[in-house]
């Protein structure tokens, strides 16, 4: 399948891309060859192929646990710098 110019602008008009001609010419060949590449990829016969999909059972999961939750001073305990039981961090915007 050929890909336009005419149908490269109307996409670029929907980008708000800008192309020059000698752009628009290499992306319309560009274009073509993917769509020519994905057609022959269609005509392959896939019908004896089996699917490679993985689904987990839900046996191999691991058992969902209830736990405690950390401590504000085990969480902020560690912190170089800390106020009132928060992080304090460097400014990064002025």
């Amino acid at each position: 399948m050929e890909i336009t110019e005419k149908e490269i602008k109307h996409l670029a008009s929907l980008s708000r891309l800008q192309f020059n001609d000698e752009e628009m010419t290499k992306i319309a060949n560009d274009m073509s060859s993917i769509v020519n590449y994905v057609d022959q990829l269609q005509k392959v016969d896939t019908s004896n192929v089996k699917d490679n999909t993985t689904i987990r059972e839900f046996e191999e999961l691991r058992e969902d646990v209830v736990k405690d939750s950390l401590s504000n001073d085990e969480i902020v305990g560690n912190a170089p710098k800390k106020l009132n039981g928060y992080f304090i961090a460097p400014t990064v915007v002025e």
